[in-house]
């Protein structure tokens, strides 16, 4: 629209310079007070957003106190169990034909519980006492062959006696044969000697022959010569008769020579047949002596063959001697063998080891029954227990062992008995503490005549210590175990943890007795988990009674 005289149209302000100054002094001051307020404002809602986060990472715990008691008796729990309590089991197979008892049964000692059948352990019984009877036999059999075998021993070495004589006899004829061969041979040299002295003999006579030969010739050339000087009276008829005498003495000696050469001759015949005559008696001898020899070696060939004999009849005893050991070791087997089966048979009858009650019975008449031991009490037959005299085992604290010997009188108390007070004795105890409670392990026992207490039964033990010392109990809540043992976290007076180690007197059940550690003032942490750290801050919760 266009502006008229009536309407002039917008106009434009003028603006001026005090009012600018004013308006950028204004936001000049609005930033000083943003800058200066608003860190302030941010540190303080940083401080107060740390101080919840301090506040919310004190961990909140509760605590308990330890309480003083007066520690004028000694109390401490136990289980009753009973004096003797074993499985009865079946050592022999068969069925169970009848059955004298049942659970809650009372017996005596000796008492049959059952009985049972067992066909084959009674035939396996026949079949011990026949093979002992055939092992019995077996042994006078054995002896008889060592008997025979000891006969044949003394043979054999009167054997060997017989032929040591026969070697001796034998070399006797040796030596005679010897002899006579030495006699033998010297009758041979003897006739060779003489062949050689008559033939020196002959030698001689034939030489002689020759010189009586010669000096006949000579006297009968002598003899013509003087003839024929007789017949011409060169010489006397007294030199010619001597030489013709002459000759003829000459030749009769050269007979007589001729006729001991023949006697010479014939003297070394005669030695010579004498010589062959003996080297036949030599030979002979010879012989003799061979077959003494031959005759020795075959006796001492006899005697080894019989001692070879009697040594081999000596092992045969040997060996007869070992089968009539094996044999009473057999007959000594087989007599075990019927001992064992007859005490078997004796087992058919199951009969109580003690008095007691029958606390099981796992059998019925009918049956099949197999021998068991307690590896597998499945096949046990009866429980037996003794409960005329009962037994209760707890755990002495180290506090408290010494105060607690053998035949320390001591009082039992059960919850099911109200009102009911039974004596005990301390029976024995296992003279070493356990590593891991400090304790002892001792055990109580207590007379049960009238058959009220039984086995199974749980039983506090109190013990008068004599004393009025006051312990230190704390709450079972506040007690922590790791691996350095038992402990309490303490929150300190700086409200922080600390821990305490400790050592248990005796467990009470909802309290621990604690025998060295604490003094009785500290601030225990109940229920602490393992996440807490010792010097950690914790914030203590009001207990409810001071709510």
């Amino acid at each position: 629209m266009e502006p008229t005289a009536s309407n002039p149209g917008p106009t434009t302000p003028t603006k001026s310079p005090g009012r600018i100054i004013s308006v950028v002094g204004i936001l000049a001051l609005a930033a000083l007070l943003v800058g200066g307020i608003m860190p302030r404002l941010q540190q303080g809602k940083t401080l107060a957003d740390d101080s919840k986060d301090i506040n919310a990472s004190v961990r909140e715990v509760n605590v308990a106190s330890p309480r003083l008691a007066i520690a004028d008796a000694l109390e401490l729990p136990g289980n009753i169990r009973a004096l003797e309590e074993t499985q009865i089991y079946a050592r022999t197979t068969g069925y169970l034909t009848k059955r004298y008892v049942d659970i809650g049964s009372r017996v005596k000692q000796g008492d049959v519980l059952a009985e049972i059948q067992s066909p084959d352990v009674d035939q396996q019984a026949f079949q011990a006492t026949a093979d002992q009877a055939k092992a019995v036999a077996s042994v006078g059999q054995s002896q008889a062959d060592v008997q025979n075998k000891q006969a044949s021993v003394q043979e054999t070495q009167a054997e060997v006696a017989r032929s040591r004589a026969g070697v001796e006899q034998a070399r006797a004829m040796l030596a005679g044969s010897q002899s006579k061969l030495a006699q033998t041979k010297a009758a041979l040299a003897a006739a060779v000697a003489k062949v050689a002295q008559t033939r020196q003999a002959l030698s001689v006579q034939r030489a002689g022959l020759k010189q009586a030969e010669a000096q006949r010739d000579l006297a009968e050339s002598t003899a013509k010569r003087y003839r024929s000087m007789l017949a011409q009276g060169f010489v006397a008829q007294q030199d010619a008769d001597q030489a013709e005498a002459t000759f003829k003495t000459t030749s009769a000696a050269v007979e007589s020579s001729r006729a001991s050469i023949g006697a010479a001759q014939a003297d070394v015949d005669a030695a010579l047949q004498d010589v062959e005559s003996s080297k036949a008696v030599v030979n002979s001898a010879e012989a003799d002596v061979r077959s003494s020899r031959e005759n020795v070696s075959a006796s001492q060939a006899a005697v080894s063959s019989s001692q070879a004999n009697v040594s081999a009849a000596q092992a045969n005893v040997g060996a007869s001697k070992a089968n009539v050991v094996a044999s009473v070791a057999q007959v000594r087997s087989n007599e075990a063998n019927t001992q064992r089966f007859s005490v078997l048979k004796n087992f058919s009858k199951i009969v109580a080891p003690f008095d007691g009650v029958i606390t099981l019975r796992n059998a019925d008449v009918g049956s099949l029954i197999t021998p068991g031991d307690s590896s597998n009490t499945k096949l046990a037959l009866f429980n037996i227990a003794r409960v005329d005299s009962l037994r209760i085992q707890i755990g002495v604290p180290q506090t408290y062992f010494q105060a607690v010997k053998s035949g320390t009188k001591v009082t039992i108390l059960v919850h099911e008995l109200p009102g009911r007070k039974f004596e005990g004795t301390v029976f024995q105890n296992a003279g070493a503490l356990d590593l891991n409670t400090r304790t002892m392990l001792t055990e109580v026992r207590v007379q049960n005549k009238d058959n009220v207490l039984i086995p199974g039964m749980y039983a506090r033990v109190l013990f008068a210590t004599g004393g009025n010392s006051k312990a230190i109990r704390i709450p079972s809540n506040t007690l922590s175990i790791d691996a350095k043992g038992p402990r309490v976290d303490v929150v300190g007076a700086d409200s922080k943890l600390k821990f305490v180690p400790v050592t248990i007197g005796r467990d009470l059940g909802t309290e621990v007795e604690i025998s060295s550690g604490l003094t009785g003032n500290e601030k225990l942490v109940t229920n602490p988990t393992d996440d807490l750290k010792e010097g950690e801050p914790v914030k203590v919760l009001p207990s409810k009674e001071s709510k």
